[in-house]
């Protein structure tokens, strides 16, 4: 990573001479939470292995998850979460990492219910509560601030790229970045739930390390296994780092 002195916003990117673009990266703004979550629904989750689910169901909670609606405003009240604007494109969001900050309370526990009901039938299962439940299987015992003894620790909730950019280093940049936001807050250690294997392949890079593992074939869900056949992506994984 680069020196934490080095970090200031907006950070114009450098491009390829060939790329009529013109990229900058700057704090995401409370007012740029409902456009962040738009790009979210056309860039993030349909490529995330469980939300391929989606394809099968036409429920309004599939198409338009407000949990995570309501995690995305939540998350830009606080400087943390990036975005990157092509001035070229009508500054349009291209690129952006979601972050927060999180710390060690006196009691450090996740409260997560599964509901979606048994079925073996996808158009019948609840994709927003079958994602829950990964979550909480992933989750399920591992303490970060334990385990690199901090109080202070940022979880990368989502990291998404515009395919129209893809193959230019945005999402390894937006994580190099937000590992540099966290250590310039003195946070402990970073971490992510890393469903799908675009996301690990950064992380893996920039030296984060496999906490647990959730492989999607064996995946029990209320005694089925509704994961077994999704596309492309075999393994969540958690993954965290020290700072």
């Amino acid at each position: 990573m680069e020196e934490q002195s080095t970090l200031t916003f907006p950070l114009q990117l450098e491009q390829a001479v060939d790329r009529q673009q013109t990229l900058t990266v700057d704090i995401a703004q409370p007012d740029d939470g409902q456009e962040i979550f738009e790009f979210l629904l056309q860039h993030f989750f349909p490529l995330a292995p469980i939300r391929q689910l989606a394809l099968y169901d036409e429920s309004e909670e599939a198409k338009r998850p407000e949990w995570i609606e309501d995690i995305v405003l939540d998350c830009v009240q606080t400087p943390y979460s990036l975005v990157v604007r092509d001035s070229c494109l009508h500054n349009q969001i291209v690129a952006v990492a979601i972050n927060e900050f999180q710390k060690r309370t006196l009691s450090d526990v996740t409260n997560h219910q599964l509901y979606a009901p048994k079925s073996n039938n996808p158009a019948q299962i609840g994709v927003g509560r079958l994602h829950k439940s990964v979550l909480e299987a992933i989750n399920r015992d591992v303490d970060v601030f334990a385990i690199y003894e901090t109080e202070t620790k940022m979880e990368i909730g989502a990291l998404a790229v515009d395919g129209r950019y893809g193959r230019q280093g945005l999402a390894t940049k937006l994580v190099d970045l937000s590992l540099r936001i966290a250590k310039a807050h003195g946070v402990g250690a970073v971490w992510t739930e890393a469903l799908s294997a675009y996301t690990a392949k950064v992380a893996f890079k920039l030296g984060f390390e496999v906490l647990k593992s959730v492989t999607y074939e064996d995946f029990r869900y209320e005694g089925d296994l509704p994961l077994a056949n999704i596309p492309g992506h075999s393994v969540g994984l958690l993954m965290a780092r020290k700072i």
